[in-house]
């Protein structure tokens, strides 16, 4: 008979192999195209025993999404000893090529539906999300309030690296600079 950290370790175990299934596919394809029964019977399991372990799809996505954000969030190279506003170019640079060379497990970490909830609310689950917050906020010239600046950035990287992302442009590291430092600038 197994103890109870033995079930636990077997349940962790599955739900992973569930998690990297499913990054697999991501990683492979669209991800609106994943098949929940498709990853059980692939992994061995029944479709009962898969809801076992994840409510549903956005939960599944959920935490496929905290996988991938840790993924990504140790790829990124900052060099913390530069300015707020070098750090956040650094980054949002980096957003930029990790569209060009990974753009469906990219495009599900920053716009599958499972999100949509941690967006209206925010959590610290996404390590990355809370240092991008952080830098919007130090290098805010305070015509908008923090999360309106916010979203500014924000919107502005993401689209910028849907449309390389999609092939409707080319990268140009210059122009993130130059649209970052518009941003940046205040009344100046």
């Amino acid at each position: 008979m197994l103890s109870e950290k033995e079930k636990s370790n077997m349940a962790n175990k599955t739900a992973q192999r569930i998690i990297d299934q499913t990054i697999l596919k991501i990683r492979s394809g669209n991800y609106n195209s994943i098949s929940l029964r498709k990853i059980a019977k692939e992994l061995n399991l029944t479709t009962g025993a898969f809801y076992k372990y994840f409510e549903n799809k956005s939960a599944l996505f959920y935490r496929v999404s905290i996988e991938l954000s840790k993924e990504v969030a140790a790829e990124l190279k900052v060099d913390q000893t530069q300015l707020p506003f070098d750090q956040l170019l650094q980054i949002a640079q980096q957003f930029c090529r990790m569209f060009q060379t990974q753009p469906q497990m990219m495009n599900f970490l920053f716009f599958n539906p499972s999100l949509t909830n941690f967006y209206q609310t925010g959590n610290d689950n996404f390590a990355f999300f809370k240092l991008i917050q952080n830098l919007v906020h130090e290098v805010n010239p305070g015509q908008l309030k923090d999360q309106h600046f916010f979203n500014q950035i924000w919107s502005f990287i993401q689209g910028y690296a849907l449309l390389i992302s999609n092939q409707i442009t080319q990268y140009d590291p210059q122009l993130v600079k130059i649209t970052l430092k518009e941003f940046t600038r205040g009344d100046k």
